[in-house]
């Protein structure tokens, strides 16, 4: 009898580690239970990531993102930066983007801050585009880096 209590504790407690594991796996997710009792789970909420700029360049350097996920870009250095797609200086790699239309509405829709960023300042725009985008520092064109849209 103890040998069967010592395993619906082990059990007990391995289901409770699961139920938690994927509790934690799954936060950006929210499930329910259709009419038919078809578990439906959708994404609530984009992810969201961050690159810091610091007079070594790009942090991280190469950043794996979904589709629909916003990045923030924030700067950590003394000096202005400036993130926009490559090709420098033209910035039109990115769909839709080109360094002409900064000033104009088209600016929101476009991978380039379309200024410097001083100190403490962020740029934050959403991929939806899948693919490898690289990008640069407009103000240092030797700083660059790569977000990769699954």
């Amino acid at each position: 009898m103890a040998k069967g209590a010592v395993i619906g504790i082990i059990v007990f407690i391995v289901i409770i580690l699961g139920i938690i594991t994927f509790s934690l796996q799954n936060n950006n997710e929210e499930i329910n239970l259709a009419p038919n009792n078809n578990l439906i789970v959708k994404d609530v909420k984009a992810q969201s990531n961050v690159v810091e700029i610091t007079s070594l360049g790009f942090s991280p350097s190469i950043l794996t993102i979904n589709a629909g996920d916003q990045v923030t870009f924030v700067n950590k250095d003394s000096k202005p930066h400036w993130p926009a797609t490559d090709i420098h200086p033209t910035h039109t790699v990115y769909p839709n983007s080109n360094i002409e239309k900064c000033g104009t509405s088209e600016e929101k829709d476009m991978f380039d801050a379309c200024k410097g960023l001083n100190l403490g300042e962020s740029y934050s725009f959403t991929f939806n585009d899948k693919g490898s985008w690289k990008y640069h520092d407009h103000l240092s064109a030797r700083i660059k880096g790569t977000i990769v849209v699954n």
